[in-house]
């Protein structure tokens, strides 16, 4: 009898039926399985994230050790940066930041790296407050939609930004620079440090480039002078992400900010409508940005049936037949919608027979004090 048992039970452990399958291990021993195959396959990945993380401890470590030296620029320096790879909405801060400074009569410029654009190595000035002098392909798209939208206010970019710095200081005399994506640029001491989090998308998996989408360890968050949540809407929990800010920088002050859609665009005429118009009509949302399931979500919270996406990669540089996907795609929607960042490359083709609308949006901060402190440090 026991013989029998133990039989019976060699066999169904052998043979376990699911979903009409049968399978010729246990389920535990195919998910030890399987996860083994994965380590194995991405064990690469993981070796160079290791190499990573020593070139990224070590790099820090000669700046503490003052073997590298942080240079001072002279004006005032606010950096406005992120912890991962991808957009956590840096232009929209810096935007809004810019803004705000001007309304205190703060005289200001911008200072961006140009990732992708032809003048990224050599560095330019995209806009001197009055004209845009760059084309998007030489300024890269953020810093030319910032020159585009920010009116007075200088945009230069540079991979050496020190020296675009001075430079920046000779040419306008600003009494304040906001450096774009600066967090991790260390040779430049900041008065304000700006770190922003994706509530929606947080750290990922938690480990470093290439394994993850990490640039540094989070406990390098305790370098920053402020955390700021993007994406964080009233229906999120955010418990869970605020509590590994909370265990890696306790002493840093955390602020919220979420998305607010302010216009639509129309891309033939340039007027502007309220956002409002896209409720009720069948949309056909496309966008190249790091994060285009946000902005779908912005749409459907505004009442459009989209219908129809297309999510092309961050930066996508469009040509004339992607317009012809969307022609063809589109035949039976309302109109098109994508963001300010595709418009900035769209705008030298022809649109003129496309419904096509561009959404507009601000960063809408939480905290009322999050400004007050930006200006406190700045004005000390």
């Amino acid at each position: 009898m026991r013989k029998g048992l133990q039989k019976r039970n060699w066999v169904d452990m052998l043979l376990q039926e699911e979903g009409g399958r049968r399978w010729l291990w246990p389920k535990g021993h195919l998910r030890r399985f399987s996860q083994w195959w994965k380590d194995v396959l991405l064990f690469p990945l993981f070796a160079v994230s290791c190499i990573y993380g020593v070139v990224v401890w070590i790099r820090k470590t000669l700046y503490q050790r003052g073997l590298f030296k942080s240079r001072e620029l002279p004006c005032k320096v606010i950096s406005v940066g992120n912890m991962t790879l991808g957009g956590t909405g840096k232009t929209p801060l810096v935007i809004a930041l810019a803004r705000e400074l001007q309304k205190r009569g703060i005289n200001l410029g911008i200072l961006s790296r140009g990732y992708k654009g032809m003048k990224e190595r050599q560095g330019g000035i995209v806009s001197d407050g009055e004209r845009v002098c760059l084309t998007p392909a030489e300024a890269g798209d953020e810093p030319f939609m910032l020159a585009q939208m920010l009116s007075g206010v200088p945009v230069l970019v540079g991979k050496k930004r020190y020296a675009m710095g001075i430079y920046a200081h000779e040419r306008f005399g600003m009494d304040v620079l906001i450096l774009d994506d600066g967090f991790q640029h260390l040779r430049i001491k900041r008065d304000v440090d700006i770190v922003l989090i994706d509530a929606r998308r947080g750290f990922g998996n938690g480990r470093l480039f290439p394994r993850g989408p990490l640039r540094e360890p989070l406990r390098c968050l305790r370098r920053a002078s402020m955390l700021l949540l993007t994406k964080a809407e009233p229906s999120q929990t955010l418990d869970e992400i605020e509590g590994v800010l909370r265990y890696h920088a306790p002493a840093v002050p955390l602020y919220h900010s979420r998305y607010r859609s302010v216009f639509l665009l129309e891309a033939s005429s340039r007027k502007m409508v309220p956002p409002h118009m896209v409720c009720g009509k069948r949309a056909f949302a496309f966008a190249g940005i790091a994060d285009p399931g946000y902005f779908v979500y912005l749409l459907k919270e505004l009442g459009a049936e989209v219908v129809k996406e297309i999510h092309f990669p961050d930066h996508y540089n469009y040509e004339l037949k992607d317009l012809m996907i969307l022609r063809e795609q589109g035949a039976t929607v309302d109109l098109f919608v994508t963001t300010e960042k595709d418009f900035v490359k769209l705008q030298r083709l022809p649109l003129d027979d496309i419904p096509l609308y561009i959404l507009g949006i601000e960063q809408e901060i939480v905290e009322a004090t999050f400004y007050q402190e930006v200006f406190s440090a700045i004005s000390s």
